[in-house]
């Protein structure tokens, strides 16, 4: 899901990018026959797309065979992409007109914009708890028909227009909720009947019983799915051997009986592999409710309720920082394949769950251990990357970060297969030394329930993992190996992401991973379509345009400067405060209605100024300052503050967000009644242009992190805001 939310900002920012610059290009089409009448007209646009276009995007077929990325695929990818953006299409239209009617007073109709958009971002969370994704996009649309009439005014054929557009918004959103009109196939139907699915703020859930032939219930969401273990009650609990976690169970024989957390419950089998194994209770992190929900309500004729059992008990949240905020320890800290496969996919890594998979993470379950204790982490061999590679290169770090001399005495890695048929591996990691008489037991075991011992003290050494243990260091192996495994950290805590730049031109290695460098090709063909319409956006207009209209290079690469910094900063932003407020969407929401609503409180403030110029120089030097300050600072104040209640969180970090989007709202307004007396008709192109460089900000943003961490893209907004600054300083003024 969280690549498709950046999917669909970068459709949106596209669209009215592109909107203004038609605008720009062809004022008399858009603007016909007055610019009131029009903006009724093109929000009723507005509103009609957003009624039908969802109806239309349901009935492609997104399906591919084998990870293919194929031409039917593209086209039908392609396709989407553009009937997404046509509703946006017809929203640049009417923002950008609105703002070209009303410049002179652009301070306000910026600010009630972005108001607009604020209190959008921060109210859909609620409300998605309340009405599924589809029927609220129709909601959405008889919104765009309000809008309309407001435009509208004494104007009878809009007002008959928009009306009828209400009515149709109306009973469109009764069919949402009523019927499957605009209900997106689950990615099971075609074999399996759904007995629950819900939309979240988290996610979509989809719950699907055993199938004709067996086997497991199943629980979907985004392009994961967790298997549901069957249990009766009053039968004996689901056991390593029926579940086919043969290596996760040898950590619990190590410990003994005791208390066990499991962070990401998923269908309930890490649950139940705890409990049989003997574990006294168990504590589970689950960050979406509506799986917890989904496994013990409508499938609990086949899950038997794990979560539900006398012995466990459930938080909802992020599994490191709702951790953070306990003094509790335990005897087991277990991580089962907890992830989300369609965040590593797209251009959204910022938003995936790889805070659970760092070096600083690591050091937190740690922290949470008894003496004795023992961090289990379970991951695909390979799929993403080599993950359990990767998993032990990370716990190798996270164990010399601690001052552990021989990391290698406090690790063991297992490797089994369960009952999906996929190949796995455990690392167990101890902040103790396993003792020779445990490594014994531990090849007892291993040799009954598991694949083999691939990774331990003084052997054996298998696999990869045996050019690992004769690395002279971890860093040393994971530089010279083929793809990458190095640690992740809280700067670059891409741990699905496999590819490093410098290896695209190389070969890919044998039996190398699932999915390899796909994602990072597509955020790679993503980037360079992106800059090509930048490209477009500049050039195409000096085309098709007199050159005494056309506003100078320099003043619209004021606005591609802060369309791109504003973006870039909000993306990382986003991803340090996903860790800060625990869940990804609420991140997303919380700093997009700081940034928007106090970005449009400084938009107001900017009509207030006399000077404009100082203002404007001195406000940009500002946001430089404190960009770049975040870049350093930001990260371990809100480590330091992750244990405070959520309520506390989310008021600090709309608190810390203010006086960066008071600042950022004086650029937009300022640079626009300036360019507006130099270049009146130049306006809408400066707008879009701003628009356009955003979408690519948001790519760059990831792009940079993932190669050089996200203190280096937040150095690169603040760069963009200097320049800004520099041009405000130097440039001509009315």
């Amino acid at each position: 899901m969280y690549s498709a939310i950046f999917f669909a900002i970068s459709l949106a920012l596209l669209g009215t990018g592109a909107g203004a610059i038609l605008l720009y290009l062809r004022p008399r089409l858009v603007e016909r026959p007055s610019p009131e009448r029009a903006l009724a007209r093109w929000s009723a646009v507005f509103g009609a797309l957003l009624l039908v276009v969802p109806a239309l995007l349901v009935r492609l077929d997104y399906s591919f065979e084998d990870l293919a990325v194929d031409a039917p695929f593209v086209l039908t990818l392609a396709l989407a992409a553009v009937l997404a953006a046509l509703p946006f299409l017809a929203a640049g239209i009417v923002i950008a007109l609105a703002i070209k009617t009303w410049v002179t007073g652009v301070g306000r109709v910026y600010a009630f914009d972005l108001a607009g958009a604020g209190i959008g971002a921060l109210a859909v969370v609620p409300m998605l708890w309340l009405v599924d994704a589809p029927t609220l996009v129709v909601v959405l649309g008889a919104i765009g028909a309000v809008a309309a009439l407001l435009f509208a005014g004494p104007a009878l054929p809009e007002r008959r227009l928009a009306i009828a557009l209400a009515a149709a918004g109306v009973l469109l959103v009764v069919l949402s909720a009523a019927t499957d009109l605009y209900r997106l196939p689950g990615p099971f139907d075609s074999i399996r009947d759904p007995v629950g699915d819900r939309w979240t703020p988290i996610s979509r859930v989809v719950a699907y019983p055993p199938g004709k032939d067996g086997g497991d219930a199943i629980v979907s969401y985004d392009q994961d799915v967790a298997p549901v273990p069957g249990h009766e009650p009053g039968t004996p609990l689901p056991d390593w051997r029926s579940l086919g976690l043969g290596p996760q169970s040898i950590g619990y024989e190590l410990t003994g009986p005791g208390r066990t957390l499991v962070i990401g419950g998923g269908g309930g089998r890490d649950v139940y592999n705890a409990l049989s194994s003997g574990q006294r209770h168990v504590d589970v992190i689950e960050l979406n409710r509506e799986i917890r929900d989904m496994v013990d309500g409508e499938l609990a004729r086949y899950s038997g309720r794990p979560f539900s059992l006398p012995r466990v008990s459930v938080e909802i949240g992020d599994g490191r920082s709702t951790l953070a905020a306990r003094d509790t320890r335990y005897d087991t800290v277990h991580i089962g394949f907890t992830n989300t496969l369609t965040a590593g996919s797209g251009q959204a890594y910022a938003l995936s769950e790889n805070n659970l998979y760092t070096v600083e993470a690591f050091d937190e379950y740690l922290d949470h251990l008894r003496p004795g204790g023992i961090l289990s982490v379970s991951r695909l061999y390979r799929f993403a990357g080599d993950e359990v590679l990767r998993a032990t290169v990370l716990a190798l770090a996270a164990l010399r970060e601690r001052g552990i001399d021989d990391p290698s005495r406090h690790v063991v890695v297992m490797l089994g297969r369960d009952t999906l048929a996929a190949f796995f591996g455990t690392v167990l990691v101890r902040i103790e030394p396993f003792a020779q008489a445990e490594l014994t037991r531990i090849r007892a075991l291993a040799s009954e329930r598991t694949r083999g011992v691939v990774f331990a003290p003084r052997g054996p050494y298998r696999r990869e993992w045996r050019s690992l243990a004769a690395a002279s260091s971890p860093e040393r192996f994971c530089a010279d190996y083929p793809v990458n495994v190095c640690a992740p950290t809280d700067n670059q805590p891409f741990f699905l992401n496999p590819v490093r730049l410098g290896d695209l031109g190389e070969p890919l290695p044998p039996n190398s991973p699932f999915i390899s460098r796909t994602p990072f090709l597509v955020l790679l063909v993503a980037l360079g379509i992106l800059a090509a319409l930048c490209a477009v956006a500049f050039v195409l207009p000096l085309a098709l345009t007199r050159r005494a209209d056309r506003p100078p290079a320099s003043t619209l690469a004021y606005f591609a400067a802060i369309g791109l910094g504003f973006l870039v900063f909000e993306v990382v932003l986003i991803q340090r405060f996903v860790l800060f407020l625990g869940f990804p969407t609420y991140a997303l929401s919380v700093v997009l209605f700081a940034l928007l609503v106090f970005t449009g409180i400084g938009s107001l403030l900017s009509e207030r100024l006399r000077d404009r110029r100082s203002g404007l120089v001195a406000a940009l030097a500002a946001v430089t300052a404190l960009v770049a300050l975040s870049a350093f600072a930001l990260q371990p104040l809100l480590r330091a503050l992750i244990d405070l209640p959520f309520a506390a969180r989310v008021v600090i970090a709309v608190a810390l967000l203010a006086p960066a989007g008071l600042l950022l709202g004086m650029a937009m307004p300022i640079g626009l009644r300036r360019l507006a007396a130099l270049h009146p008709s130049g306006v809408a192109w400066a707008w879009g242009i701003n628009g356009v460089t955003s979408v690519l900000g948001s790519v760059l943003a990831i792009f940079v992190a993932i190669n050089w961490g996200f203190t280096v893209a937040t150095l690169l907004a603040a760069a963009c805001y200097a320049a800004a600054a520099a041009h405000a300083r130097l440039g001509r003024w009315p």
